[in-house]
């Protein structure tokens, strides 16, 4: 799997979180390929997440949790030298905070994931594996987190609200409905779903499946974001926010109604 994983990062083919970039600006995007992507605690969390929900025995080798105590001390000092001299080289640390976190969130996330995969007879699982294809010409690739029996994709997200209205909003601002078109179509699968899970307790979960229309608002931004790459990519020109003067309105959530 590394070497895959190496061979899928080196390829140039647009991924959806470039996608999302390039939408910015194409000089954004630019700069986002330049810069590695920074492990923030919540990506990291995120990524602990969708190893234990998906591939918990991967996750019981490769990320162990540290001891909690007192480094200052004699004792605690050499118990954790001791913990950390034991680490292999692809293994992590992790808190116990983060420990309880992760082990609860993927625990209602492979719940959720068990509920789709017996709904569809239990078929093969295929879990976060690079799949290449060509959207309107341009190469385009992916690692989905899930795909049962080639026809659905399942997408496992963490979330501090997984109310309808709450969720709604968080597939708006973060495109979730371009990356259902895009996995939809790099697949070939007929269904996409996300398994959304609560960061905090009880920890429940849900499922959301996008309607007909949000899916192809979702393909809209992605022929968008594709068009604009084939051209920016042909021209070697990759601009910036525009700098005309631009009239800028309120969205109507920002306009007072009258009383």
């Amino acid at each position: 799997m590394p070497n895959e994983i190496t061979s899928y990062n080196e390829n140039p083919a647009l991924n959806c979180s470039g996608a999302k970039v390039i939408l910015k600006s194409p000089l954004h995007y630019q700069q986002w390929l330049k810069e590695p992507q920074e492990d923030t605690p919540a990506l990291k969390i995120g990524r602990l997440v969708h190893m234990a929900s998906l591939e918990p025995q991967r996750y019981s080798k490769e990320v162990l949790t540290a001891p909690e105590c007192d480094r200052r001390t004699k004792v605690g000092k050499e118990l954790w030298e001791n913990f950390i001299g034991a680490l292999k080289p692809d293994q992590i640390a992790i808190t116990q905070s983060e420990s309880e976190l992760i082990t609860n969130v993927a625990a209602s996330a492979r719940t959720g994931l068990a509920k789709i995969s017996q709904s569809m007879g239990d078929p093969q699982w295929v879990v976060e594996t690079p799949v290449y294809n060509k959207f309107n010409g341009i190469n385009i690739k992916g690692r989905p987190d899930l795909v049962l029996g080639n026809d659905v994709v399942v997408d496992v997200k963490s979330t501090t609200d997984a109310s309808a209205k709450a969720w709604g909003r968080d597939v708006v601002n973060f495109k979730y409905h371009m990356q259902a078109a895009w996995y939809l179509h790099l697949v070939g699968a007929k269904r996409f779903l996300f398994v959304v899970v609560e960061k905090t307790p009880p920890y429940d979960w849900t499922i959301y499946e996008l309607d007909e229309e949000a899916i192809a608002e979702g393909a809209k931004l992605m022929a968008s974001a594709c068009a604009l790459y084939g051209e920016c990519n042909l021209y070697k020109v990759f601009p910036g926010y525009s700098k005309d003067i631009q009239t800028l309105s309120l969205p109507k959530w920002g306009i007072t109604l009258d009383i």
